[in-house]
């Protein structure tokens, strides 16, 4: 019987994996096609863009996690939704999720969806447009269509893909003032990493106590 509890949520995170990377793949395949941010070709990326991106990445994160402390402390009745899918639908499914599987899925999720959103979609429509509207246009333009799509593709509910195309904006912004979407992939793995641990395990003291 106690298997059976587990088996969903193990799978739920091969699941997430497959997902994501599926994303991964999907970004690369655009890109190969050319569709991407020219100013970050993939074979361009070494050991210094890679210290780059994670020491601005590791400060991109800090107001994400103050965002989410508001979100969990606040009593905000737009964000209610949000609050009770992640109570009673996100904390179930990863409950029984090692520290370790919940690292894999966020690397992925991080990389997996900026390389998508951010690297080929938000990057991709910037160089296209670039030629005909201009730099600051095309950039805002590029933007803006990423966020909704990444605020889009997790509709839960409305606060959740609000909320989300908030985060879309924040991550495409480091993007555009760094250079490097290694910094929002960064950030938005540690991100989900922290966020996972404290639904997973702080849920089970608070159902506990």
């Amino acid at each position: 019987m106690e298997n059976d509890t587990l088996e969903p949520e193990v799978n739920l995170i091969w699941v997430g994996l497959i997902v994501e990377g599926g994303m991964a793949v999907l970004a690369i395949l655009l890109g190969w096609f050319g569709f991407f941010d020219q100013h970050q070709p993939l074979n361009a990326i070494g050991p210094p863009q890679w210290l780059f991106g994670l020491m601005w990445g590791l400060v991109a994160t800090v107001p994400m996690l103050l965002g989410l402390a508001i979100i969990h402390y606040c009593p905000i009745r737009f964000l209610e939704p949000m609050k009770k899918f992640v109570e009673e639908k996100l904390h179930p499914l990863f409950r029984g999720s090692s520290t370790f599987e919940l690292l894999l899925l966020s690397l992925m999720a991080g990389f997996g969806e900026e390389l998508l959103f951010r690297w080929c979609l938000q990057g991709g429509l910037t160089s296209v447009l670039v030629p005909f509207a201009g730099a600051p246009t095309a950039t805002l333009i590029g933007l803006l269509i990423a966020s909704v799509a990444f605020g889009m593709c997790h509709w839960i509910n409305s606060s959740y893909a609000v909320t989300t195309f908030v985060i879309g904006l924040f991550l495409g912004l480091t993007m555009i003032w760094s250079g490097s979407f290694l910094v929002p992939a960064i950030a938005h793995a540690l991100y989900d990493f922290i966020a996972l641990i404290y639904i997973v395990r702080l849920g089970n003291n608070k159902s506990s106590g």
